[in-house]
């Protein structure tokens, strides 16, 4: 039983092993620039993935900044003639590149794209095994006594729907230390590693994959590039930066570049979760059509709606246990909350989700009573260890940290969020837990009073990139793209998906998938599947706006599917439905005989971060 929480941890933990080399001994940042890559094979991997480090300028308009080393991963064409180079990116922002090359799901996108590409990805600036780092402390001991008994650490909590008096009582009057910590943090991370975060962003991460391109196969062609989540976001910056450049391009998972770029960032949170509510009602409705033998949480007359009390319940429940337990438990409403907006992004784990959550939901009822130590030792061994409700980056850098005790995490998440917000001065922390309280009110009262997006911090944050990127978002471009949008994304809405390949006009084309969780590798579809598969082998995409169905079993055993619990209203869908939208798990794209799910789990993994999984 693990929640996709928990998966990202698992598969962070597990890729830590498989370690590209270190930054050469003499590496000196004002140093000439290393002309090549030298390739090696990775360590602790299939000895034909390959890992080495490509240098480039700090800042593109200013030698003097001098340079960054990129970690760069290849797992090679298994097919000939090859087609080239497609470059990943797994999301975050903050999620490692090589990571997701160097893990055994990239033979899995490989079979995906036909086999005729190198697959190629890398830490951006600030990521991972990426110089320089974006460190803020110099030991977890110290970094743990900053965050500890604060909001952003032990999150926002609260009853319900967010509308007790005494709860927003006692949430506004943190303002005022949420507002230091925010100036402390920025301090910290200046002082840390200086001259540095002006040099984190998305633009020059968007320029650096174009000299990785014109490194391996020259200047002046077209670049393929697939983006999940945040990567989404990566692409948009690219088409429109570069649009005579545009190859193969595939954006999963789809941000909104207005809300990342041009509208002041703690604005962001309520158009990232629109639609979170309808996948949790998916997973309730499931769950009640399943029954008792197949969903933990339910009864043999349960329903939608009395599962979702129940849930209500444990969320109040956690609640007053954590403020008996003044505050010192993993099992606070916080937690709760957060714990069900990761259960959002993969429906393949809602069985063992619900059980986890009948698990907890039996321990707050009465803590106290007879078999209460018994199920908390269980859920002990299946939640992972408590982690700042702030989001750094998922897999943690494999530098240890001065005392020995663990690796030190970077920054990333905020660097990158905030480097490439609008400066917006008149904002204040006040208007951003303001913000919140009207998330809740008007978005989520379930998902909206989390505290995890890096933009609650961007108005505090001290730095900009020096180069940001800021639109137009509707270039013409030199080949057309797909941009690919589920139904029920938990935390990139289909809204956004199709508010991008609106202005991008008849330069892409829209899938809407027809399902729950995050990405369009949530649930199995042969319609999307199929359209990937003609789009990287013949660069074929469909005339029209697309439609693609699923028919995944939601709790196996039961035979429940979305379409037997009832489509979601959807705005926008094309009527372009074919007979191949109505996916059967032998038809369209198969990898190796399975449909897709073991890379769900890989690539969800990777593009969220630990404790609060956005983009």
């Amino acid at each position: 039983m693990r929640s996709s929480t928990h998966i990202a941890w698992i598969v962070g933990s597990t890729l830590a092993t498989a370690t590209p080399f270190d930054l050469p001994s003499d590496y000196h940042r004002y140093a000439p620039r290393a002309e090549v890559i030298s390739w090696k094979p990775c360590e602790n991997t299939n000895r034909t993935i390959m890992c080495g480090r490509f240098e480039v300028p700090l800042d593109y308009h200013d030698a003097a900044a001098g340079k960054a080393s990129l970690a760069v991963a290849r797992y090679p064409a298994t097919k000939q003639p090859k087609k080239g180079t497609l470059f990943l990116n797994p999301g975050g922002p903050g999620a490692s590149g090589v990571d997701l090359v160097i893990s055994e799901e990239s033979e899995q996108i490989s079979n995906a794209t036909g086999g005729y590409y190198d697959l190629v990805s890398w830490d951006p600036r600030g990521v991972g095994l990426t110089h320089p780092r974006s460190g803020c402390f110099n030991t977890s001991v110290e970094e743990q006594a900053f965050w500890e008994r604060t909001i952003p650490y032990n999150g926002l909590e609260a009853r319900g729907d967010f509308t007790d008096q005494t709860d927003l009582d006692a949430f506004f009057v943190q303002v005022p230390k949420v507002d230091e910590l925010m100036v402390k943090l920025g301090q910290k991370c200046l002082q840390y590693s200086p001259d540095t975060f002006q040099y984190v962003g998305t633009t020059a991460t968007v320029r650096d994959m174009v000299a990785l391109h014109d490194h391996l196969e020259g200047p002046d062609t077209p670049i393929n590039y697939w983006g999940f989540s945040y990567g989404s976001a990566i692409g948009i910056y690219f088409v429109n930066m570069f649009p005579d450049r545009v190859g193969r391009v595939v954006l999963d998972g789809v941000v909104d570049p207005v809300y990342w770029a041009n509208v002041p960032a703690h604005e962001s949170w309520a158009i990232s979760i629109q639609s979170a509510d309808r996948g949790f009602s998916g997973f309730v409705q499931a769950c009640a059509a399943a029954g008792p033998n197949d969903c933990a949480l339910a009864s043999e007359n349960s329903t939608a709606e009395s599962i979702t009390n129940g849930l209500w319940t444990m969320i109040n429940n956690a609640y007053r246990f954590t403020k008996e337990m003044g505050g010192k438990t993993w099992y606070s409403s916080a937690r709760m909350r957060n714990h069900l907006l990761g259960c959002m992004y993969s429906p393949t784990d809602w069985p063992m989700f619900a059980k986890t959550f009948a698990g907890i939901s039996e321990y707050l009822a009465d803590p106290s009573s007879a078999s209460a130590k018994r199920i908390k030792r269980a859920l002990d061994l299946e939640i992972p260890p408590p982690r700042p409700f702030f989001r750094s980056n998922l897999l943690e850098s494999r530098q240890t940290s001065s005392n020995g005790t663990r690796p030190l995490r970077d920054y990333a998440f905020h660097a990158i969020t905030c480097g490439d917000a609008v400066d917006a001065r008149n904002v204040t922390t006040r208007m951003v837990f303001e913000e919140l309280v009207r998330t809740a009110r008007e978005v989520s009262p379930m998902f909206g009073p989390i505290w995890g997006d890096a933009g609650l911090y961007c108005h505090r944050w001290p730095v900009r990139a020096v180069e940001r990127y800021t639109g137009p978002w509707n270039k013409t471009l030199s080949n057309p793209i797909l941009i690919i949008g589920n139904e029920a994304d938990p935390i990139t809405p289909f809204a956004s998906a199709k508010k991008v390949a609106d202005a991008l006009g008849d330069s892409a084309v829209l899938v809407e998938q027809d399902d729950y969780g995050h990405t369009s590798l949530a649930m199995h579809s042969a319609c999307t599947l199929s359209i990937l598969e003609r789009y990287f082998i013949d660069n074929t995409l469909p005339s029209a706006d697309m439609f693609c169905g699923t028919n995944q079993t939601l709790f196996p055993g039961s035979g429940v599917t979305k379409d037997a619990i009832g489509s979601s209203n959807s705005s926008g869908s094309s009527n372009n439905s074919t007979s191949g939208s109505s996916s059967t798990s032998s038809g369209g794209l198969r990898l190796e005989g399975m449909p897709l799910k073991k890379l769900l789990v890989a690539v969800a993994a990777f593009g969220c971060a630990f404790v609060l999984p956005l983009v």
